[in-house]
């Protein structure tokens, strides 16, 4: 076996284990309900990734359903990568621009400052 089918092998095992991740957080337990005006869906800022969710990912759920989560960009990336491997039609400019539009404005939210 060459070192090029080698890599691609473990490449292939990599992506396999980040996807299970993204599943595995796709079927974590839901978190406890916020209050109503925390949990509204935020409106997503306009650009090209914008564009491409809408079109390319509403095509199997609703952008309500993207957009209504919290994840890191190793955990977007886990998620993007599933939904290509289930079908999504994106070229891997798109799945880049897709993931870093995600993790900058749907990333963890930040730590809110401890009580005093």
């Amino acid at each position: 076996m060459s070192a090029r089918k080698i890599a691609q092998a473990v490449m292939g095992l990599a992506f396999a284990v980040v996807a299970t991740r993204g599943l595995e957080a796709q079927s974590a337990p839901p978190a406890p309900a916020a209050p109503a005006a925390a949990s509204a869906t935020p409106t997503p800022p306009p650009g090209p990734a914008l564009n491409v969710i809408n079109e390319r990912c509403s095509a199997c759920h609703s952008t309500a359903t993207v957009f209504g989560q919290r994840r890191s960009g190793d955990d977007w990336a886990a998620t993007v990568q599933l939904m290509v491997d289930r079908g999504a039609d994106l070229t891997p400019d798109d799945m880049s621009m897709v993931v870093g539009y995600l993790t900058a404005n749907f990333g963890p939210e930040p730590a809110k400052p401890a009580a005093k």
